[in-house]
């Protein structure tokens, strides 16, 4: 398949919430956090250098550790933004999956085999290796945005899937999904529609978020570094719409910042939870990498 769209993600996300939980409320806030991911395209607002040679659609905003960020404010938006990476992660080397443990991933910066599964020359100095490198042949095929330059190809440090064939899988979650909103609000007729109906006119703060995001990416859609513009002529109107975008999104923090004080009150209330587990897990990590370095000096991972 090619990338997930935006339909899909944000229609998968409020099935969900729908069906587990039953509360449009959730289900609004889980599509809102569904969208936030994809803010990571090569949008004019990110510098194209930096972008082109580092890859970073698909794990600057589609890792574990923004998603911790986001529990803090609102536990739903990271589940949405959970679920968007779990769709990516479906996709292919030649989508480029989702590389869910940026940044530490790119400490890696060598491949035990090369793009022709060749093993390649290794360098006194580096000692931890990945077993082996994207293959270019699929990664140059890739949509332009995901594309790597140069001829060497760099670690696989991503999480890869099976997706590789046209639309169906998208089409599969975004049809699917609707499907699930429909059984949703059929079940209990009419009483689910009505919660649904009362509370998107009854509470109008989902509104601002949903504006403020949708703002936000029309203005990087508006000049895309790895495409033409669809619309040149509006083109200069992505300044005044990225700074409307984000005012209403400061605006919806301001609505929503009793809920993330209480959030951040609970949060700190475990902090000393948190940085033990952070330590466990580094411990562990590098237990690991010894046991696997032995006496060999460098390490297969």
């Amino acid at each position: 398949m090619r990338k997930m769209e935006l339909s899909t993600h944000l229609s998968f996300s409020i099935a969900v919430g729908l069906v587990f939980f039953g509360k449009p409320e959730i289900a609004l806030l889980m599509g809102l956090g569904a969208l936030m991911p994809d803010l990571d395209r090569e949008y004019w607002f990110m510098p194209w250098k930096w972008y082109r040679d580092e890859q970073y659609h698909r794990a600057l905003f589609h890792n574990v550790f923004l998603m911790a960020i986001a529990y803090i404010v609102n536990p739903f938006i990271s589940l949405g933004m959970l679920l968007h990476v779990f769709q990516d992660s479906f996709t292919t080397v030649r989508d480029r999956g989702v590389e869910i443990f940026y940044p530490f991933t790119r400490l890696v910066k060598r491949g035990w085999l090369n793009g022709n599964y060749v093993e390649d020359e290794h360098p006194p100095e580096e000692h931890v290796f990945f077993y082996q490198e994207d293959v270019l042949g699929l990664v140059n095929d890739a949509d332009p945005d995901l594309r790597e330059e140069g001829s060497r190809p760099v670690p696989w440090r991503r999480i890869y899937g099976f997706a590789l064939n046209g639309r169906l899988i998208d089409h599969w979650f975004l049809f699917g999904s609707l499907s699930l909103i429909g059984v949703w609000l059929s079940a209990n007729w009419p009483m689910n529609l009505q919660s649904m109906s009362s509370y998107m006119a009854g509470e109008t703060t989902w509104i601002v978020g949903y504006v403020a995001i949708a703002l936000i990416f029309i203005s990087g859609d508006l000049d895309r570094h790895d495409q033409y513009p669809a619309y040149p002529k509006l083109t200069p109107i992505k300044y005044p719409l990225i700074v409307v975008g984000l005012m209403a999104l400061s605006f919806w923090i301001y609505l929503n910042l009793d809920r993330i004080v209480i959030n951040v009150s609970v949060a700190s209330q475990y902090f000393l939870l948190y940085v033990v587990s952070a330590f466990l897990i580094a411990i562990t990590g590098a237990i690991v990498l010894y046991l696997e370095i032995g006496s060999r000096k460098n390490a297969i991972v």
